[in-house]
């Protein structure tokens, strides 16, 4: 079969055991890849002791392409990273892109399966069938872009083709709750923490270099599939928009729409909102288009700021998430003051949502007196003070006097505040919400509250499809409009979007940004061409539905209930103005729906039924005993 790499790396740290299991080709069928196959390895990993904490060894880690990871074809070059989140203490998991994947397909690998803890900090070498663990105390304290940099140099001369490397910063090795994991120094595995567990078992880095190339079943139809697809991505809006600008492209639709979060979610209009838009990113920082593999839209740019306070040499350009987070959220209209901030997250190596969002919730603390200059060591964390931000995300980053405390994140932050700190979070299951305000599309409330890694806009595709970005003609749920502020029909849009979802950006791997134009057609046939499976409609949404329980489900082993699938006090505050004024989602109605047609009980666990008519019986048996 095309696409695939046939083999799956299992590595044990604790051991320094080395295994290569070759992909049973009916496995990959039935789950595709991604987190098809990471979800299902997981879940037979520990289902003997499904009682861990997040940071033992005893956490394993799922790295995971797809069947397309690798080809030459716009938005396919992501790969997923999964595992029990040192965050939230639920399932954990992130998407990423960059160049990582496809040298990991050309080694001969799908995957890696990472058990126990070094004895001493450590990286993985792969070039091509030679795998080993190796020391690494001298890349050990140095941030991402010095350990991308100088790993890449001293192994140059070791493979046939230049390497990938993937790694974690000093945030990661310090066990900050939201440490990422980057590769290429751009390309960033951002949420959850997972760069935190890599922490806690003393891995480093991974260096791969491949030398191999993969084949596709059909390479003519999908050449054929290919030329068509070239139309649609011309006649694309939502392409443009990116190939131009840029994530940030959604400023100036969001202000428009009222998506923005602005002051901690306190207002969703902004009369300074271009000061850090697209115009501005562009006249102040733009240095350069780069990409991932194999993709021509070049979403990602470079920002460099030549001088002033926030001096940075030419590096990754702030996305919108992270312009949001520390722009509007913190009422802050210094964009090179968000570059620096975004510079800072990148070489140690923290995720930007969480990192600007608890900033955020600090300034509103300092605001209401619950902390003070004494805690913050003279750092006066007020509105749109550009300085005190870049200051304390570095304080973060290094973990340094209150940085400390906000590195552990808002949610744990606030109950060491104390008071009513917890008025001002942001945050489903513990993880910081994502840029985009449920206010303006209700849908986007369900999808946080009940996405099992927390408040999360690419848990499904919900935010592409309710957002207008995504059209699937092929599934009616997914191609009809929806009446504007409002929470009517909103729980069968999630679990379309979640069923779909599953099959399209997490075990395919298709990009959520970089495959929009697709409709269902083009991405299963897509799919089947590259590996000669004959996959419908039908049996990719059926999959898709295993995956999303079995994610639902491991959170619900570690702890998840019906409580923790409602939004946060601040998300659910109506505003007296702007474009969401007087619009709340009406979270009991679509809860009380979506759980009915998910068949949860009242805790908000899947039911034992529902669970075996998917084929999870060993997630029924374990949840049943909770």
């Amino acid at each position: 079969m095309g696409g695939y790499a046939g083999q799956i790396l299992y590595i044990d740290l604790s051991t320094g055991s080395i295994e290569k299991k070759p992909l049973d080709m009916d496995y990959a069928r039935k789950h595709i890849g991604g987190l098809g196959f990471g979800t299902q390895i997981y879940l037979d990993l520990i289902k003997n002791h499904p009682d861990f904490d997040a940071l033992s060894e005893a956490n394993p880690f799922v790295l995971m392409t797809g069947p397309l990871t690798g080809l030459k074809i716009n938005g396919v070059a992501r790969w997923t990273v999964g595992t029990k989140s040192p965050l939230t203490g639920f399932w954990g998991d992130a998407n990423v892109g960059g160049y990582f994947g496809a040298r990991l397909k050309f080694a001969g690998y799908d995957g890696i399966v990472i058990t126990g803890k070094a004895e001493k900090p450590s990286y993985i070498f792969i070039n091509d069938d030679d795998v080993e663990i190796r020391d690494a105390q001298k890349y050990w304290g140095k941030d991402i872009y010095e350990t991308t940099d100088e790993l890449s140099a001293d192994l140059k001369t070791e493979s046939k083709k230049p390497g990938q490397v993937v790694c974690i910063g000093p945030a990661g090795e310090q066990l900050i709750k939201f440490a990422s994991i980057i590769n290429n120094k751009r390309h960033v595995a951002g949420r959850t923490g997972m760069g935190t567990v890599w922490g806690s078992k003393n891995l480093k880095a991974i260096y791969v270099s491949g030398s191999g190339s993969l084949e596709v079943s059909n390479p003519d139809k999908l050449k054929e599939l290919k030329e068509e697809l070239k139309t649609v991505y011309e006649e694309s809006i939502v392409i443009d928009a990116l190939r131009s600008s840029g994530t940030p492209a959604h400023i100036d639709v969001g202000i428009i729409s009222g998506d923005i979060p602005i002051k901690n979610w306190q207002m969703t209009d902004w009369d300074d909102i271009d000061e850090i838009g697209p115009g501005a990113i562009e006249e102040k920082l733009f240095a350069g288009h780069k990409t991932c593999y194999g993709c021509s839209i070049a979403c990602k740019k470079d920002a460099e700021v030549k001088d002033g306070p926030y001096k940075m040499e030419k590096g990754p350009s702030p996305e919108y998430e992270t312009v949001g987070t520390f722009g509007p959220m913190c009422l802050n209209t210094n964009i090179e003051s968000i570059a620096k901030a975004n510079d800072i997250c990148n070489r140690y190596g923290i995720d930007t949502i969480t990192c600007g969002a608890t900033i955020a919730f600090a300034i509103e603390c300092f605001e209401n007196g619950l902390i003070t200059e004494t805690d913050t060591e003279g750092i006066k964390l007020t509105w749109g003070n550009a300085e005190a931000i870049v200051k304390m995300t570095e304080k973060i980053a290094k973990k340094e006097g209150f940085g400390a405390l906000l590195a552990e994140g808002s949610a744990k932050a606030a109950l060491k505040i104390g008071k009513n700190a917890s008025d001002f979070l942001t945050t489903v299951k513990g993880l910081e919400a994502p840029m985009h305000d449920p206010r303006g599309a209700h849908g986007y409330g369900l999808a946080y509250g009940i996405s099992p890694r927390g408040a999360c806009h690419e848990a499904s595709l919900n935010f592409n499809v309710e957002g207008g970005a995504q059209y699937i003609p092929e599934i009616e749920t997914l191609s009809k409009d929806y009446e504007e502020f409002s929470s009517d029909e909103r729980a069968q849009l999630n679990v379309a979007c979640q069923d779909y979802g599953m099959f399209f950006s997490s075990c395919a791997v298709f990009c959520n940004l970089g495959s929009t134009p697709l409709t269902a057609t083009h991405a299963i046939s897509m799919v089947n061409y590259v590996t000669g499976f004959d996959y419908t409609l039908d049996e990719i949404i059926n999959i898709g539905k295993r995956v999303w329980y079995l994610k639902r489900g491991l959170t619900n082993l570690f702890g998840a209930r019906a409580k923790d699938d409602r939004l946060p006090k601040r998300l659910m505050t109506e505003m007296d103005d702007g474009p969401t004024e007087g619009s709340v989602p009406d979270m009991d109605k679509m809860l009380s729906e979506f759980y009915e047609l998910r068949s949860f009980n009242e805790n908000g666990i899947p039911t034992k039924k529902v669970l075996e008519d998917v084929g999870l019986q060993d997630l029924a048996a374990l949840l049943n005993n909770v």
